[in-house]
């Protein structure tokens, strides 16, 4: 019974959150009230309250929701037969692929507004996504161990690498609109072979 029970609360949860994400996406922040949550998610405004205590709750969890899908974008798992290039362009690809959807785009667009104007509101967020971001970093170590790569500071090395990816491929998507896909491919192979460049072990 206590398992049943426990269901129907997460079911609930998922539903107010995903109520919560369209209304966000649609509406923006500041436009986006409980009320309004409430009657996309079918539950009464005291229901959103007790699942989640405030709007600014609501919302951190909305951005953790959309973190958390990037990051298992991003889980790259070292394999020693596949070629360096082909599992780099998979990290690379991982930056794009939370933008080119169009309901994560217009989610990602409201995130940014709502972190210029009030970054106190999702930097624990922020932080915890950070920690996630160390796919890379494990990945880095075994192709350094592997000698295929000279990785002596995989973090380094790793912001490197998503700076480029951001750079050229994520942040114009977001400001400027989507890429076409065979100029992607295009900037997305300059962006692993200029980091191969840098990083190749002589034996790689």
């Amino acid at each position: 019974m206590e398992i049943q029970r426990e269901s129907r609360l997460n079911l609930k949860r998922d539903t107010i959150l995903e109520a919560a994400i369209v209304a966000f996406r649609d509406e923006g922040y500041e436009c986006t009230s409980m009320d309004r949550i409430a009657e996309l998610a079918g539950a009464s405004k005291r229901t959103v309250y007790n699942h989640f205590g405030s709007k600014e709750a609501l919302f951190q969890a909305v951005v953790a929701r959309l973190f958390e899908a990037a990051a298992a974008l991003k889980q790259v798992e070292w394999d020693p037969e596949r070629p360096l290039e082909h599992q780099l362009a998979d990290f690379a690809r991982a930056k794009t692929l939370m933008v080119e959807d169009e309901a994560s785009l217009c989610l990602s667009r409201v995130v940014l507004g709502v972190f210029i104007k009030q970054p106190e509101l999702i930097q624990e967020v922020l932080a915890r996504a950070a920690e996630d971001e160390n796919a890379l970093v494990v990945w880095l170590r075994r192709a350094h161990d592997a000698g295929r790569l000279s990785v002596p500071n995989p973090e380094l090395a790793a912001s490197m690498f998503w700076a480029m990816a951001a750079g050229a491929l994520f942040w114009p998507q977001l400001l400027e609109g989507g890429i076409d896909p065979a100029e992607r491919d295009v900037i997305m192979n300059e962006v692993v072979q200029t980091f191969l460049a840098r990083y190749r072990s002589a034996s790689g």
